[in-house]
């Protein structure tokens, strides 16, 4: 076999290997179907955070529960929430199951060069992922 046939076949190892450890790294980090707290591949804060940005508002509120939502009439959460600084960097750091339906999800964010972790309460309550929302969650929130 001359040098070049095993450069050949080297070359060639390597990119089946790259493409099978692509795919490997790719399907660890995919959070679709995995637990409640998923939606689209993404973690539920995260959603929340492309609606917001897409200007789906509307939409949001059906992600909420908790005081916060149940005192304010719907318009006024949708007005609430699209007047509120949500356009951080976000990454999910860690996840704490209370019960079963209930976690407390840890967060990361970077607000003008500065990281900060906060945590946050969801729930499953009717086949959906929701967010706590208090006026304390709020704040933590939507700084």
């Amino acid at each position: 076999m001359t040098w070049f046939k095993k450069v050949k076949i080297g070359f060639l190892c390597t990119c089946v290997w790259s493409v099978s450890y692509t795919n490997k790294v790719q399907a660890q980090s995919s959070c679709l179907y995995k637990n409640p707290l998923c939606f689209y591949n993404a973690d539920v804060l995260c959603y929340l955070q492309t609606l917001h940005k897409n200007q789906q508002f509307q939409k949001m509120t059906a992600f909420f529960y908790g005081p916060v939502k149940d005192e304010k009439h719907k318009q006024l959460l949708v007005d609430k929430i699209s007047n509120a600084n949500f356009g951080y960097t976000l990454k999910r750091v860690g996840i704490k199951e209370i019960t079963k339906t209930q976690w407390s999800l840890t967060y990361q964010r970077t607000i003008l060069g500065t990281n900060e972790t906060f945590k946050i309460d969801c729930a499953l309550i009717n086949d959906t992922c929701r967010v706590y929302l208090d006026k304390t969650s709020w704040q933590i929130l939507f700084k």
